[in-house]
């Protein structure tokens, strides 16, 4: 898919670790951008941080860090929420300081950017401009989460007397959300077909999906179970009907389409599968993908103003 989109890139399909430190060295790069396995960090999963195997090409960036005589002079991360209580956050914070990055962090959601789709995610910022210091292996760093980015226009969450930070309370309220439809496809009744939810799945679980109308400001977080699992996986769109009053049938409920999902999630216009990916393929590219409204938005703000 990457090739498909970029065919002048070159695509390395290796593991980060079996490359050679002369190949960091000799790309002399401006800008690592980094989005390192989030199974040890879900908090659905068993949240080993570290010690989970996977964990281990990402220690394995974070070391190299320290022995590049040419580092990268910007550094930006995603992460699924969760990973700011892990270890290896404090890993990551603490070589930054010891090889001078100065750093921002942050939670933020694409519904702050009127994209109605929830995904909040940790996003970590760093410059190379600071002065490398000492660092105690045990030093901690306390939780300093911004969740708007400078000089940009973000809804600001909604923020409880506990500290507790909510995305979605009250979002529709602001009149610049955009409604699902925007973001949808004109397909045809054939088109559609290929989307519908079988009677027997509706029947069996229809009352776990998350079920939402074009008129609506808000889908649920598309991972790459989409289709496959029912819960908590992705929305699914009733066309016609009252949610929760006319009932689920397969002509009027189907899944989010591979397109309009990407849409969602801030992909343009230009980008495409090529013609041999499957829809499962494309579902679980999506799911493992990130908020490219977000990404841009902090990208921005990284190059030219932080």
């Amino acid at each position: 898919v990457y090739k498909h989109n970029f065919p002048g890139v070159p695509v390395m399909q290796r593991s980060i670790e079996s490359l050679p430190m002369s190949m960091f060295e000799g790309l002399k790069s401006d800008l690592w951008t980094m989005s390192p396995p989030c199974q040890p960090y879900t908090r659905q999963g068993l949240q080993r941080g570290s010690d989970d195997v996977r964990a281990k090409s990402f220690l394995f960036i974070i070391d190299l860090l320290a022995k590049l005589q040419c580092k990268p002079k910007f550094l930006l991360m995603e992460n699924v929420a969760g990973f700011e209580k892990s270890d290896t956050r404090a890993i990551l914070l603490r070589q930054l300081v010891r090889v001078g990055y100065r750093f921002e962090e942050y939670m933020l959601n694409p519904l702050q950017l009127c994209y109605p789709n929830s995904r909040t995610r940790y996003y970590l910022l760093a410059k190379l401009d600071a002065q490398p210091r000492e660092c105690l292996g045990d030093e901690v760093f306390p939780p300093q989460f911004r969740y708007k980015v400078s000089g940009a226009e973000l809804i600001s969450p909604t923020v409880d007397s506990d500290g507790h930070v909510d995305f979605e309370k009250d979002v529709w309220k602001h009149a610049d959300v955009r409604q699902i439809k925007e973001f949808m496809e004109s397909l045809s009744d054939a088109e559609a077909a290929n989307y519908q939810i079988s009677q027997k799945v509706l029947d069996k679980h229809g009352y776990v999906h998350d079920v939402v109308t074009p008129l609506d400001y808000r889908t649920c977080c598309f991972t790459k179970g989409y289709t496959h699992y029912a819960e908590g996986t992705g929305s699914i769109l009733q066309t016609s009907g009252v949610v929760g009053k006319d009932p689920m049938t397969v002509e009027n409920t189907r899944y989010f389409t591979p397109r309009e999902v990407a849409n969602l999630m801030g992909f343009p216009a230009e980008f495409s599968f090529s013609d041999i990916t499957s829809n499962r393929q494309r579902y679980r590219l999506l799911g493992n993908s990130l908020s490219v409204s977000v990404v841009s938005v902090l990208m921005d703000y990284l190059l030219r103003r932080m």
